[in-house]
């Protein structure tokens, strides 16, 4: 049985759940790539894009309902969601007059602000809005354009990730560095009045999970059920500063490892961002670490 019988005979199973097909005939890398060529081409044809768009409109805009979509087509259903996301993008906001949006945004700003702090800041926070209002209306950074294998993409981003951190801490005026050996448990270093920091830094983009433990290594021919193979925690032997870098929008959460040593090893695999709120954006965690050493 060749690549695309395998597939057309197990879609559903695979949208299901494609973490289970990491040791069959063809895993769960090798399929998605598959998917998503077959999807790239299908996608040349503009009718079978309206397609799409006209049987999701039917099925009421229903988010759950894409597995049933993607089933008929064959096709992996994160690549539809993608599709038809982007697509809903461009269509609401190509409607919408971004400047009409920021004045109305600064309207209600100013409502509830006091009216001498408003005119303080009107015209820096005018800027600001339409560069944040125009990225919402690309739902944020641009991702995989090239359309790069998933296995490939997975690793680019979380370069991403790490870059990202270190020009961002560049910019708030820290000298930070990537870490260029892969088997280290950090990837970047940031020096505070000579006290040398050590950084972890992982990508998130949806969801709003964070995990303080590695990922599983997979791939063809791995046992991730392996002890060897299943992440480890992280703690505080491994990193001072565990930064959740958002990769959509650029937002860093910096969290010691003095609180994400408190987490127990069930409790560390699943945190919510609600519960890291006080670390969002909040670079005097590097001055308060580097001080506690």
């Amino acid at each position: 049985m060749n690549l695309e019988q395998f597939v057309k005979k197990n879609i559903k199973a695979f949208n299901e759940k494609p973490s289970s097909f990491k040791n069959k005939q063809f895993n769960d890398t090798q399929i998605k790539d598959y998917l998503r060529r077959r999807f790239i081409e299908k996608c040349s044809d503009v009718k079978f894009k309206e397609k799409i768009l006209k049987n999701f409109e039917k099925l009421d805009y229903k988010r759950n309902e894409i597995t049933e979509i993607a089933n008929k087509e064959c096709l992996y259903k994160n690549d539809v969601v993608h599709f038809i996301e982007a697509q809903i993008f461009l269509d609401i906001f190509k409607k919408l007059d971004l400047q009409e949006l920021k004045d109305k945004s600064l309207e209600y700003i100013k409502e509830v602000s006091n009216d001498k702090q408003f005119n303080f800041i009107k015209t820096k926070l005018a800027k600001i809005l339409e560069k944040a209002l125009f990225l919402a209306s690309i739902d944020g950074f641009s991702t995989n354009l090239l359309h790069i294998n998933s296995g490939v993409m997975t690793a680019n981003a979380g370069d991403s990730a790490e870059f990202l951190f270190v020009a961002r801490a560049i910019l708030a005026g820290f000298n930070a560095s990537s870490v260029d050996v892969r088997s280290s448990r950090y990837d970047a270093i940031v020096d505070y009045n000579s006290t040398l920091l050590r950084i972890q830094i992982k990508g998130i983009s949806q969801g709003g999970i964070i995990s303080f433990r590695d990922r599983d290594r997979g791939g063809q021919g791995i046992d991730y059920r392996h002890e060897t193979n299943r992440g480890k925690r992280i703690t505080s032997e491994d990193c001072d500063i565990y930064v959740a870098m958002d990769k959509q929008m650029g937002i860093c959460y910096l969290i010691p490892m003095s609180f994400a040593d408190t987490f127990d090893d069930e409790k560390c695999t699943k945190i919510k961002l609600e519960e890291i709120e006080q670390y969002k954006e909040n670079w005097e965690v590097i001055k308060e670490v580097a001080e506690s050493k």
